[in-house]
């Protein structure tokens, strides 16, 4: 008689797992304090509604094939997964938008967890990073009040994976689909390309071409096909643009520079430290270094745009902190191999 033969987990696995499990119990628990307190925007701690929640509850009642209590206008109704997703989910508009939110969170928290045991960064230190990620103000404040940036960390983690892995075809995957999320996804495209850019050859300039293509084509799909209010038609290929007056309200709303320095916060502090060495001629530039210090300027540089054109707050800046936690340990791994 044929007996199949068996599966087991490997004894070490199954032993490091035992081993992480208070350091993922307490991950666990920290996640659910920062992210429970403002979940489906409630006012217990803080007065203050999201703005944009409501068009993606109304996107959600779309797919539902319910009567809409917003219009489906630009350029929510572009970002369309987490809205489509949500609306399997036997919840409420909002609770399923951030239930989503929240698993796609935990997602790209364990993929960039991963990825930094990839780069053979110390455990603890690994561990501090994530921690340090979670108990943040823009975790608090933007996690789990129906804002689809947040479905954002798994696509940005899996790029930063392939990267390093040189996994063309999971870096163009994470991308494409990410841009499904939002559109800022676009800040994993200079991590990848300055980090390949000493390896500068037509393969690169064919992936470079692929990719950019690619995402022109499904920007135009999405904007041409994405469902839209009769009433908002006009506003159908329209995008932000500098003006005046969203420079004028930026300045002088306090949100926007409160929302930057704690958004900034502990991360841009401890990626900063790199960078005050290379100033003073006692690190060296290196690849990782440049590969960071790319995705990081195309972030500021769309919070600038944000801050000129619309609304700017710290949810473009959260976009970048995988970038500024590898920057930070990376440094301090290569410095902990030249003193040993």
């Amino acid at each position: 008689m044929f007996i199949a033969k068996q599966k087991y987990i490997p004894l070490h696995t199954f032993n490091n797992l035992i081993s992480q499990l208070p350091k993922i119990i307490i991950t666990a628990v920290l996640f659910l304090m920062v992210v429970l307190p403002r979940f489906n925007s409630n006012q217990l701690l803080v007065k203050q509604q999201s703005y944009d929640s409501k068009y993606f509850k109304a996107y959600v009642e779309y797919f539902r094939g319910e009567p809409l209590t917003s219009p489906l206008r630009p350029a929510t109704n572009w970002r369309f997964l987490v809205p489509l997703m949500a609306s399997y989910l036997p919840f409420s508009a909002l609770t399923s938008i951030n239930l989503v939110n929240l698993v796609f969170l935990a997602l790209g928290i364990g993929v960039f967890f991963k990825t930094l045991r990839l780069l053979q960064i110390n455990e603890t230190k690994s561990w501090y990073a994530i921690w340090i990620f979670i108990v943040s103000f823009p975790t608090f404040y933007y996690a789990s009040i129906a804002y689809v940036d947040v479905a954002l960390f798994p696509f940005i983690a899996m790029s930063i994976y392939a990267t390093f892995t040189n996994r063309f075809l999971l870096f163009a995957f994470s991308v494409l689909l990410g841009f499904c999320v939002k559109e800022t996804v676009v800040i994993a495209l200079p991590f990848y390309f300055a980090y390949h850019y000493r390896q500068f050859s037509f393969s690169l300039v064919k992936q470079v071409a692929i990719v950019l293509s690619l995402l022109l084509i499904e920007r135009y799909i999405i904007q041409e096909y994405a469902p839209i209010s009769s009433g908002e038609m006009h506003n159908k290929y329209s995008f932000w643009h500098p003006s005046t007056g969203a420079i004028k309200s930026s300045f002088l709303r306090f949100n926007t520079w409160f929302s930057l320095v704690a958004s900034l916060g502990i991360p841009f502090v401890l990626y900063s430290q790199y960078w005050i060495q290379v100033i003073k001629g006692k690190t060296p530039l290196n690849q990782t270094q440049i590969a960071c210090a790319a995705s990081i300027l195309l972030t500021l540089g769309l919070y600038l745009f944000s801050f000129i054109s619309t609304i700017a707050d710290g949810r473009i800046i959260w976009m970048g902190y995988f970038y500024f936690l590898i920057g930070w340990l990376h440094h301090h791994k290569m410095k902990n191999e030249v003193t040993v």
